[in-house]
């Protein structure tokens, strides 16, 4: 039954015509995909209270900001970004998340790729009690769960095994999880079978929500492409979730142009009766670790230790490295690797291509890649493994909605959100502002069950942006990827100004949000 309090909230605009704060003739994108109009947004305490003609409902305010010319939307809410991964271990400048308020972004998903928590009261009442710039919300990680029964292991779980995985997802979901997440792409969780997959996460059935997934293979390296769409959407089917093709891509050059098979087979199983969506982010690059690229997972079976053995062994390292010259092939090659990232010992090859780093050492790329694993200087990578054609197919379906994918060393955690208002609505433009601000909002609120957030209406909480359609753009770029965005003058969490006249103001006002 839907909540009653953002009716009687809106109610309360007719007994009491004063509100705290009036955001004046703005042009309002609600979030619903309708067209822009002209509009005053009233606010009190934490929730919108009024959106119309201010005076003609005569309505009163404590402060007034002049919005003429600029547009007024519903905060935007990330599905995907490893922006406070780790929170509750975060300093106080992380936990601020300025470079996601600086977008318009006021809530966000916390540990995607199945990395998420399992004692999700924890770490959403710790978090919160620190301090948080914007609001959370959790997916338990599936490879979370696995990785605590089962350690680095490539063996099959036992029923033994799965159950206790199975009453972690079970504990998560109960304490506010809005779903499961996974990367079956990613070491130990590729060791799992899709029956094991779903005999995990098909925990989750009862409580209702979302599997999103890094699913198993975005390219030609295992299962292929549509394989793994078809085994995603089988998982979300069988697990009883809606099932989101997280960073939705068509991963080198194997597979380019494949995004219109990908959506196809996502509007078969809708038309199946099925809820399969994707989020999706406006760049050619992904990131990810070296040995994520380009190791076999065979080889990382076991962990670290278990990796360095195989690779001081000569046989085995020779097999490592066919299959590493391969993976760097279907990228694209050793020039698209630029290393973004790392430890300490990191520094001498930040910002240069894997060829000039291989250059550099005197070395073939695939034996200058796994020289630098070998040390311990996994490096993250910015892969341009993407067409632009592929990236706009995509971005056009009415179903893929809008996330950064935020991590270190990448412009997308600075300027995912600017750079599609930017590059992708006011310059093509490939779709409109009204398409735009739906699939950042409303749409994901309503996917991932996400109450009283996400549209502009009165009674929701006052998580709202006011931005300069004329200004606002990225200026983080692969080599100087910690550049503030631009354009962004008004950001309100929870009706508290987290942004104010284009300047962080290092209120943090965000909520640990938990699924009712």
């Amino acid at each position: 039954m839907p909540s009653l309090l953002p009716l009687l909230l809106a109610l309360a605009i007719t007994r009491a015509d004063s509100v705290d704060l009036l955001i004046k003739g703005g042009t309002v994108y609600d979030g619903s995909g309708k067209p822009g109009h002209v509009a005053d947004v009233g606010i009190r305490a934490d929730r919108v209270v009024f959106v119309g003609d201010a005076a003609r409902a005569q309505i009163k305010a404590g402060r007034t900001i002049d919005a003429k010319g600029l547009i007024v939307a519903p905060g935007f809410i990330d599905p995907h970004t490893h922006a406070l991964e780790g929170a509750d271990r975060a300093n106080e400048e992380r936990r601020k998340n300025i470079p996601q308020l600086m977008q318009g972004v006021t809530t966000i998903t916390i540990g995607p790729d199945g990395r998420g928590p399992w004692d999700v009261a924890r770490i959403q009442t710790e978090t919160e009690r620190k301090g948080l710039g914007t609001n959370t919300f959790n997916l338990v990680g599936f490879g979370t769960v696995r990785s605590l029964v089962l350690g680095a292991s490539s063996a099959p779980a036992t029923k033994a095994q799965i159950d206790s995985m199975r009453a972690l997802i079970d504990k998560a979901m109960r304490e506010g999880a809005y779903g499961v997440g996974s990367g079956l792409f990613y070491a130990p969780q590729s060791y799992a079978s899709i029956d094991e997959a779903i005999a995990v996460i098909s925990a989750a059935k009862p409580y209702g929500g979302v599997y999103d997934t890094h699913q198993r293979d975005e390219s030609s390296y295992t299962i292929g492409l549509l394989n793994s769409v078809r085994e995603a959407i089988r998982i979300g089917r069988e697990s009883g979730l809606t099932t989101n093709l997280g960073h939705v891509k068509a991963l080198g050059v194997d597979v380019w142009g494949y995004a219109d098979s990908v959506l196809r087979l996502m509007r078969e199983a809708r038309a199946g009766g099925q809820m399969v969506v994707a989020d999706q982010y406006p760049w050619t690059a992904s990131g990810t670790g070296l040995s994520a690229a380009l190791l076999p997972r065979w080889a990382q079976a076991g962990g670290r230790d278990s990796l360095q053995a195989r690779i001081a062994d000569p046989a085995t390292r020779d097999r490592i490295l066919v299959a590493m010259r391969e993976n760097m092939r279907r990228r694209g090659g050793d020039s698209t690797f630029l290393l973004i990232n790392g430890g300490p010992n990191a520094a001498p090859y930040l910002r240069k291509t894997l060829k000039q780093v291989a250059a550099e050492l005197k070395l073939p790329s695939a034996e200058a890649a796994l020289e630098l694993i070998r040390q311990g200087t996994d490096m993250g990578v910015a892969s341009f493994n993407m067409s632009e054609q592929d990236v706009e197919t995509f971005m056009k379906d009415p179903y893929v909605m809008t996330s950064s994918d935020g991590s270190g060393g990448h412009p997308r955690l600075y300027g995912t959100y600017p750079r599609k208002i930017r590059r992708y609505v006011l310059d093509k433009p490939v779709i409109t502002m009204e398409r735009m601000v739906q699939s950042a909002t409303a749409q994901v609120a309503e996917v991932y069950g996400i109450k009283e957030r996400g549209s502009l209406a009165p009674g929701y909480f006052a998580d709202v942006i006011v931005f300069d359609p004329k200004t606002i753009r990225e200026m983080a770029t692969y080599q100087e990827p910690e550049q503030l965005s631009v354009g962004m003058r008004w950001v309100f969490v929870n009706g508290q100004a987290a942004v104010a006249d284009g300047q962080p103001t290092g209120v943090m006002a965000g909520k640990g949000l938990r699924k009712r």
